[in-house]
């Protein structure tokens, strides 16, 4: 049996010099350098020069660190601004540009869409790409997987790709900058995984070495999150309420990319999803909840994927409550899908779930009639849980 291990990007650097560093590992691929080998360098090496994919928030954060690294290292940098959701069309306007800049590289810098475009735009040009993170709301930087919608904003597929970034770049001083409420997204994305991967895991983990391990990071990343998240989210972007607490804020927006992408590689495209996923991917097709982020999104469908089959409404009112605490509102008014209160909207929205076959995969013979109960059940209880302040105006990334 083959099982390409698509787990992590293939070179990772982190730390204060990340930029500088990422600048110059892909310079080295760019040489044609091999490191470790005596092989002189190839006399037409690659042209020096790279395609930048960003968008309107995250890149002017690091424009002036990263122009200055790429020059540093010698390379070009010809750039695309992406605003919007990931479509293909999105994805092939960027080959496209691509191709007209004769750039043999696509680098994402941004949040999950910039960098789910930037991916997918290197796949469909058949040229390496690699991605610096600005925004830890979700584990793109790390994954294989590109998440697409239409124009419009409603979830079409996840697109695996085939390869995670050759070189990721993770400054934990950028990611603990970032607002509150996108850390706190990324969080309980990284619950999702944790949720998810627990259900569908337990009888591989008896077959499979990758499953175990799966789950061993499992119980890491729940423990870091159990223990952190909340110091993570009252520190405040990049210290501001609590400086004693900026290293929590660090280590869990690392923790919320890195791990999932671990996490979902070793488990495998067939265990790394259940119901939280296809629950949010039902509610994108409801128009505004655009306004809300992936992982409030996927938050309320961990709430109803442990009322079917993770401890019932006792183990989602916690849940709930450990969301409140981190200042997010996973119910339907909140996050736009109020459609999915009526009767007809839950059953819509269940018969959407469904039509992902890892639902039932996760959960046999589970009716439409039993998830649309599920998901009046969630909202009742995220409702209940709701912070004082409630988290619902949208955020670019």
């Amino acid at each position: 049996m083959i099982l390409p291990l698509r787990a992590a990007p293939n070179e990772l650097v982190r730390g204060e010099e990340a930029v500088a560093e990422f600048a110059a590992r892909i310079a080295l691929h760019l040489s044609g350098v091999r490191e470790g080998s005596d092989l002189p360098p190839p006399e037409t090496p690659l042209p020096a020069r790279v395609l930048l994919v960003h968008g309107r928030v995250g890149y002017p954060v690091v424009r002036e660190r990263v122009e200055a690294a790429f020059a540093g290292a010698g390379i070009e940098i010809r750039t695309v601004l992406h605003h919007g959701p990931c479509s293909h069309a999105a994805m092939d306007a960027v080959a496209a540009e691509r191709a007209a800049v004769a750039a043999p590289w696509i680098v994402g810098v941004g949040g999950g869409k910039v960098l789910d475009v930037a991916k997918g735009a290197a796949r469909k040009a058949g040229v390496p790409y690699a991605a610096l993170p600005t925004s830890p709301a979700t584990c793109a930087a790390a994954a294989p997987t590109v998440v697409v919608y239409d124009g419009d904003g409603r979830h079409l597929d996840a697109w695996e790709v085939g390869a995670s970034p050759v070189v990721t770049a993770l400054d934990p001083a950028v990611l603990a900058a970032a607002p509150d409420r996108l850390l706190a997204s990324g969080i309980v994305d990284a619950w999702a995984k944790i949720h998810e991967v627990r259900l569908t895991c337990g009888d591989a983990a008896e077959r499979a070495a990758t499953a175990r391990a799966a789950l061993a990071l499992i119980e890491d990343l729940a423990a870091l999150l159990t223990d952190r998240a909340q110091d993570a989210l009252d520190a405040g972007p990049d210290g501001t309420r609590d400086p004693a607490k900026l290293p929590a804020r660090r280590l869990v927006a690392e923790a919320v990319i890195t791990h999932p992408g671990l996490i979902g590689g070793l488990a495998g495209r067939d265990a790394k999803l259940a119901v939280a996923h296809p629950v949010h991917d039902a509610l994108t097709a409801l128009p505004d909840a655009k306004r809300s982020l992936h992982g409030e999104l996927v938050g309320f469908g961990n709430l109803v994927q442990i009322v079917l089959a993770q401890g019932g409404e006792p183990a989602a009112r916690a849940e709930a409550e450990r969301y409140a605490r981190l200042g997010l509102a996973c119910h339907l008014g909140a996050l736009g899908a109020a459609e999915a209160r009526d009767p007809e909207g839950r059953r819509a929205a269940a018969r959407r779930a469904l039509s992902n076959p890892a639902v039932l995969t996760a959960i046999p013979d589970l009716s439409e009639d039993a998830l649309a109960a599920a998901i009046e059940v969630a909202d009742r209880i995220g409702r209940a849980a709701a912070p004082t302040e409630e988290r619902v105006v949208g955020a670019e990334t």
